[in-house]
């Protein structure tokens, strides 16, 4: 499943919100109907995980802390106690709770970003933008991430 796409949409009173189509499709086409909201890590915005995109992440996470280390237990304690489990309705809508609306600043209108494996929910408010490098920067970027790295040659005795 990959969502792919930036799509504006209204909130309603009660915090529910159409998720685009395009994006429901995706989900349906791999019988995805559980999904995990959270707040994102490093930016003011909110994920949508589906549940096996969730369960792939919590499962790496959790092989790579101890469960012996106090401050890898808080770390891990502190990335799965800030979800929450949501569900699209019969209509299309996911309800977004209040909380999770404002630590990311929503109030009417918003902005699902397809992220590839998981999708953003963004304030769309006129005078925020999304945080986008410029085209420079994003060429050079790109560049040193995806250059070839040199293989390892063995060593000769």
């Amino acid at each position: 499943m990959r969502f792919l796409g930036n799509i504006e949409a209204k909130i309603d009173s009660k915090g529910r919100a159409f998720l685009p189509a395009q994006f429901r499709k995706s989900l349906m086409a791999c019988g995805e109907t559980d999904l995990v909201l959270r707040q994102d890590i490093f930016e003011n915005t909110l994920v949508i995980y589906p549940q096996s995109v969730w369960n792939t992440l919590i499962d790496e996470m959790r092989s790579r802390l101890s469960r012996w280390d106090r401050r890898q237990q808080m770390v891990y304690r502190t990335f799965v106690s800030g979800v929450t489990s949501i569900a699209i309705d019969g209509s299309g809508r996911i309800l977004i709770p209040k909380n999770f609306l404002q630590a990311a600043d929503i109030d009417q209108s918003l902005r699902f970003v397809g992220m590839g494996d998981t999708i953003e929910i963004w304030t769309n408010k006129p005078d925020e933008e999304l945080p986008l490098l410029n085209k420079e920067d994003f060429g050079a970027a790109l560049e040193k991430l995806m250059k070839p790295r040199p293989s390892s040659s063995p060593t000769e005795e």
